[in-house]
């Protein structure tokens, strides 16, 4: 085996290790080249969705009139534990491949040279670490337990729900509210968290790769030196924030339904919360502008030098100095040499600051934005919707 094909054997899994990855596969829940996602997301929704259920209807929280809003008509609760949980499992099948596949090219698209295998090899050793660090994931569960309590302490029971009663004496949690707050929740944030922390993960990777001396050439017609591959990886972080968006839209569906706020109130936040989310998932792509900004100067200063030349040289040869009578206009490679220099030239101008297309914070933007179309059901008919894509289709 070469060291080229050893080097890109080393793959940057970031979805694959760490303690509880480690405590899945000895309980049997994921096997060697088997995830097996479906399984862990029904055993995540019976172990939330299902066991809240039936703790409600032993109290007789589920359905009914005892509470204002029994637990079938809580919005949040399906959105986040029969959605966002799930789709938090899901979603190492889909990202995790893709990241690694990307790191990998690095090195079997000639990016890296030969002279930084090494750097290369330890960057993704390093990801490695970070991934399976124990400490890391002892620091999640912290952090998510003190996040529900903070949510917990500072939303105030106005009404008596499923999860909580309220009396004059103040309020006090059924057994259903418990398992929310001491497991359920815990356990979505703990899932965030971990996404975040391979986020940061990656981006470290990223920047590792930006010191090394990378093989960028400013007229790759994907406009990004080469590198637009790593925003199309990106892209599939999309998978994350459709997950949590879900959650997002069951929150604010109880606000409109229950709470009568109109949904034209939320504009404004829901504006910020896709903004700030698309930006944050873009964060990683930053570190490369500074390479790509360079390439693009010095290619537009290289090869406008060379069009000077060689437009100098053809204005002589064809228009102002005598021709070759055994040379005719019609056919002659000059001109196609002339407009090749002319695509490549237009092909810098247009180079990208950071490695990625339209189409990924587009794609990020949806992601946000999709769990939220139901909302619309509450301000507009079905069939005005329907007719208003329509138009937008046609």
């Amino acid at each position: 085996m070469t060291v080229l094909a050893q080097t890109a054997n080393r793959e940057l899994r970031l979805t694959e290790g760490g303690p509880t990855y480690r405590i899945e596969k000895r309980l049997g829940l994921i096997r060697e080249n088997s995830p097996r996602l479906i399984r862990r997301a029904l055993l995540s929704i019976c172990f939330t969705w299902l066991v809240l259920l039936v703790l409600s209807a032993v109290q007789g929280f589920a359905t009914g009139q005892r509470v204002p809003m029994p637990f079938l008509h809580d919005f949040a609760v399906h959105t986040r534990f029969l959605l966002a949980v799930p789709l938090l499992l899901m979603a190492e099948t889909v990202l995790g491949p893709h990241l690694a596949h990307a790191a990998s090219h690095f090195v079997t698209s000639g990016l890296v040279v030969e002279q930084d295998f090494a750097s290369f090899d330890a960057a993704v050793a390093k990801g490695l670490r970070g991934r399976d660090s124990t400490v890391a994931e002892i620091i999640f569960v912290v952090l998510a337990y003190a996040i529900t309590a903070i949510g917990v302490t500072s939303t105030a029971v106005h009404v008596s729900t499923w999860s909580a009663l309220r009396s004059s004496s103040g309020a006090s949690y059924t057994w259903a509210g418990w398992w929310l707050v001491l497991f359920c929740i815990p356990l979505f944030h703990f899932l965030t968290l971990r996404w975040l922390w391979r986020l940061f993960l990656w981006g470290q990777f990223l920047g590792r790769m930006n010191k090394l001396k990378l093989q960028v050439v400013p007229t790759h017609p994907d406009q990004a030196a080469g590198l637009a591959f790593v925003g199309e990886a990106e892209r599939f972080f999309a998978v994350i924030l459709f997950a949590y968006s879900c959650t997002i839209a069951g929150v604010l569906a109880n606000e409109v339904v229950y709470d009568k706020v109109p949904l034209p109130h939320f504009a404004g936040a829901i504006a910020a919360y896709v903004i700030i989310a698309v930006l944050f998932i873009l964060i990683p792509l930053t570190v490369f502008a500074p390479t790509l900004i360079a390439t693009k100067l010095a290619g537009l200063s290289k090869y406008g030098t060379l069009a000077t030349e060689y437009t100098r040289s053809f204005h002589q040869k064809w228009i102002v100095g005598p021709r070759n009578p055994d040379e005719v206009l019609l056919g002659t490679g000059d001109i196609q040499s002339l407009a090749d220099l002319g695509n490549s030239f237009s092909m810098i101008e247009k180079m990208n600051p950071l490695p990625m297309g339209p189409r990924t914070p587009i794609h990020l933007a949806l992601a946000c934005l999709l769990p939220m179309a139901p909302l619309l059901l509450t301000v507009m008919p079905l069939k005005d919707i329907l007719k208003l894509l329509f138009k937008v289709v046609a």
